[in-house]
């Protein structure tokens, strides 16, 4: 289906129902903290009487692990977890791999392009550094080199650069964008002072997280985003391109971030433990679905439980609680830190 299609049947799925998501990378094996989300995103569509759909987040082609992907679904199917929509299963909003979708990403960048949104950028990271006034956190805030160029100028600097293919960046405005989360609570940020305009096409011509997922989110019809408390810094660069396509966001929950045993947060990057490790050990999933559950808050004991079993015992209002105490306690001990 065309980009118009897609979004025209998205709606009328979101208007009918709550539809939630989980959409991992196949860039190695889920540990536990990634299992956990996953089951918290389970309930948070089941409890709403909603649609879950699985989406394979395989944008960034040279990190994905060759048989990954089917790892991470026979894991969740493991745990007890189920889906309406995926990339084994189908549906009507596909394709489920981000991989597949690569048309739709450039249509949407093109509309945005077309509304005088992006821009081409001839700069690198090092020219970014050396060129911005001051960091501003994880990274220095991209100090505009770009943005204005005329088209002789853009052909001038292309040329100094030896013909560099530039990236793309979405044009960011003063002021705040607030996001509302489910969880966390209020999250404000000024993206013209504290990101920049910032990438949506990279200089490899991949297409960036920031685009890719909004897209999907728009185009499936996602009305509830859960995933862990990490990604809510970059959500209102969402928000923003969601509002630049014309469209409401979802609603996000972002979930505490689960801890190892030295008290970091879990990687797949730090080799974290999988789940293979934990079958091996002889845990059952009742057993790993118990552990998952009360080390979130959703249950007093971390004894052995089904994710059906958790769906019955809980109600949305006690779930929403629950994890809003558990994201309490997890802020306390990270400013304690």
């Amino acid at each position: 289906m065309s980009f118009d299609d897609l979004l025209s049947r998205a709606a009328e799925l979101r208007r009918a129902g709550v539809r939630g998501r989980y959409a991992p990378s196949p860039t190695g094996p889920l540990h536990p903290g990634n299992l956990r989300t996953a089951l918290v995103a389970w309930l948070q569509a089941r409890l709403e009487g909603g649609a879950f759909v699985l989406r394979m987040e395989d944008l960034d082609r040279p990190r994905v692990v060759e048989g990954s992907a089917d790892q991470i679904l026979d894991d969740l199917r493991w745990l007890g977890l189920d889906w309406d929509e995926g990339p084994d299963v189908g549906g009507p909003l596909g394709p489920y791999e981000q991989s597949a979708r690569d048309e739709l990403y450039a249509e949407a960048l093109d509309r945005l392009d077309r509304a005088g949104l992006v821009f081409p950028c001839y700069c690198s990271r090092k020219d970014i550094a050396e060129a911005a006034s001051a960091p501003h956190g994880r990274s220095p805030v991209y100090p505009g080199t770009c943005r204005e160029l005329t088209p002789a100028e853009r052909e001038r600097v292309r040329a100094e650069k030896n013909g560099k293919t530039p990236s793309w960046r979405f044009r960011v405005h003063p002021g705040l964008v607030t996001v509302d989360d489910r969880v966390a609570g209020p999250f404000r940020q000024d993206l013209d002072e504290d990101v920049g305009d910032f990438v949506v096409r990279r200089a490899d011509e991949l297409f960036a997280y920031q685009l890719a997922v909004v897209v999907d989110d728009l185009l499936m019809g996602i009305t509830d985003v859960v995933r862990g408390a990490d990604l809510l810094e970059s959500t209102p660069r969402q928000v923003a391109l969601f509002e630049a396509l014309g469209a409401q966001p979802p609603r996000y929950w972002h979930v505490p971030m689960m801890r190892d045993a030295s008290g970091e947060h879990m990687s797949k990057r730090d080799g974290s433990q999988g789940l293979a490790e934990l079958r091996a050990e002889g845990l059952d999933a009742p057993t790993v679905v118990g552990r998952l559950a009360a080390s979130i808050g959703l249950v007093d004991a971390a004894d052995p439980v089904t994710p059906a079993r958790l769906l019955q015992a809980l109600d949305t209002t006690a779930f929403l609680d629950r994890l809003r105490r558990e994201n309490g306690r997890s802020t306390a001990s990270s400013m304690r830190e």
